[in-house]
């Protein structure tokens, strides 16, 4: 069986490009700030935390700047910030 490889560059706008630099460095910053409560989680109590504790500091992070919605955190609040009509 002969397996063929294709390549595809996506050229977005400077817009687009905005919108998708905001929306990796708000999941970054979330990452690590979960990174970040899991690492003080353990030294302080030597367990981990469960997912459901995750993903409740990760609710309540969203909550917290104020994103509504099941988008990725962040995404609304970017987008307003690049685009103004969203």
């Amino acid at each position: 069986m002969r397996v063929r490889a294709h390549r595809f560059r996506a050229y977005s706008s400077k817009i687009t490009a905005r919108v998708l630099k905001t929306q990796l460095e708000v999941a970054c910053k979330l990452y690590n700030t979960l990174l970040h409560a899991e690492k003080e989680e353990y030294e302080k109590n030597k367990r981990t935390m469960s997912m459901n504790e995750l993903r409740q500091l990760a609710l309540d992070e969203k909550a917290e700047h104020g994103v509504s919605g099941a988008t990725l955190p962040g995404c609304a609040a970017g987008c307003r910030e690049v685009l103004p009509s969203a």
